[in-house]
């Protein structure tokens, strides 16, 4: 049995394995569940799937703002149709890690080596990282009222002040003991995205990760509406961002079961009964997921990535670890 079935197959164990402990361990009420879901109010629903888009959109005018900025010139449309085709591979890949099929489109169209291209992935990954975990610390935080009984936008701009200085912590540092770190090494890529994160070029990039996150937020916003569910967009922020920081976690398939659970779990800290979050938890994969990785499959199957050029990429990836290995063992 090939080694890809087998991990699907631990996946798709793991998320029956989860949804079933989940229903068994809550109060679950079927009718409830019919209620909530036939009380759908179609409009605010239609509206939200509008969402996943518009918040692709955003993020594919941010990369290529960081291909430009590395002297790639990339058309913006190509960067959107890259950038909804690897939405699709990267749904069902670990961590998302097949959004770097990006880096073979861009590759592809404009010859830029690999290391240029994979570091605007890499930068891309780390502007949603970075908001995922400052809303999702400070939810934790929030959630528990760690600090006291403030605001959730105090508890926002305390931790941002905290992370900017950890990230200005961490560069002094890198400067500091990797001052020369070997060409084209982990070493040297996360020395030159680290540092040039909040450089004056990475503004407008930061701007487009804001607002790319608010039209997800307010598209969540109209899903909760449409099921009867008023929350503030911060509060929305909180929830989405624990809630994809656990389904991050390669033990589901295309996150369910982890999903439902952080959302049940986090949902109850607003007194929303589980029959709702699961119905909201449906619903928010339909209009994201699911639609947007219908959309992103029409891309690709427009125009898939060159396998040839994977495929050269991996001989030369292994050449250069046989070279490595032979120059260790030289010095040996």
């Amino acid at each position: 049995m090939k080694k890809g079935l087998v991990s699907n197959l631990i996946k798709i164990f793991g998320s029956a394995l989860i949804l079933w402990l989940l229903i068994s361990r809550i109060s679950w009420d079927v009718e409830t569940f019919r209620e909530v879901l036939g009380g759908l109010k179609p409009g605010w629903f239609l509206l939200s799937l509008t969402g996943v888009i518009l918040v692709l959109g955003a993020k594919s005018i941010r990369w290529n703002l960081l291909l430009k900025q590395e002297g790639c010139s990339y058309p913006l449309l190509k960067s959107f149709h890259a950038y909804l085709a690897s939405f699709t591979i990267g749904l069902i890949t670990p961590g998302r890690l097949g959004e770097i099929a990006r880096l073979y489109y861009v590759r592809e169209d404009t010859g830029v080596n690999f290391y240029t291209s994979f570091k605007t992935i890499v930068a891309d990954r780390i502007f949603d990282f970075a908001i995922l975990f400052w809303f999702g610390a400070t939810g934790m935080l929030y959630f528990y009222r760690v600090a006291g009984e403030y605001n959730g936008i105090v508890y926002l701009a305390t931790t941002g002040i905290i992370m900017f200085l950890a990230w200005y912590l961490g560069k002094l540092l890198l400067q500091k003991f990797i001052r020369n770190p070997k060409p084209l090494s982990l070493l040297s890529l996360a020395k030159d995205t680290w540092g040039e994160l909040f450089g004056r070029a990475m503004i407008l990039p930061w701007v487009l990760t804001l607002v790319a996150y608010y039209l997800f937020y307010i598209a969540n916003q109209w899903i909760f509406r449409s099921i009867g569910i008023e929350l503030s967009v911060t509060d929305i922020g909180f929830i989405l961002s624990l809630m994809s920081l656990a389904t991050l976690i390669p033990i589901s398939i295309a996150g369910f079961g982890t999903r439902e659970a952080s959302l049940v779990f986090l949902l109850g800290f607003y007194g929303i009964n589980p029959e709702v979050a699961i119905v909201f938890s449906l619903l928010q994969f339909t209009a994201f997921f699911l639609w947007g990785g219908i959309a992103g499959l029409v891309c690709w199957m427009m125009k898939p990535v060159s396998i040839a050029l994977i495929k050269k990429d991996y001989r030369t990836f292994i050449e250069m670890l046989r070279k490595k290995r032979s120059t260790e063992k030289s010095e040996i």
